[in-house]
């Protein structure tokens, strides 16, 4: 079988981010799996990068941004969820920063009330 191309990650990264983004850790990972080496993964990531495919500032931001709506809970569980993602510790700072904690903190707060108390969960 021949050698797996720069095109060939390219090819399997896109298909990777057709149902979801991922992060550019998430997606070496992922690649490393499959087989690929070390320099044509970093070629490809480059060339994804190069065409916005992958953005890990946009990433993190969408993934604040989807936990505080599907998922209320503190700062700090938010910031472990996105060290999970492979994403470095800048770019979870800047994504906190616009991250409404004390607001998250309550809404957390609220929900667990409700599953305590028995009463439906508004929407």
């Amino acid at each position: 079988m021949p050698d797996k191309t720069v095109q060939d990650a390219v090819r399997d990264s896109i298909k990777l981010l057709g149902p979801r983004a991922h992060s550019r850790a998430e997606l070496v990972a992922k690649l490393r799996k499959k087989g690929f080496e070390s320099d044509t993964i970093d070629e490809a990531i480059l060339k994804l990068e190069s065409l916005g495919l992958i953005d890990d500032r946009s990433f993190a931001a969408g993934c604040v941004e989807s936990l505080a709506r599907r998922r209320p809970e503190g700062q700090r569980m938010a910031k472990v969820r996105l060290m999970r993602k492979g994403l470095s510790e800048e770019v979870i700072e800047e994504a906190l920063r616009n991250y409404d904690a004390p607001g998250m903190c309550l809404a957390a707060a609220e929900k667990k009330m409700r599953s305590l108390s028995g009463t439906p969960e508004t929407k």
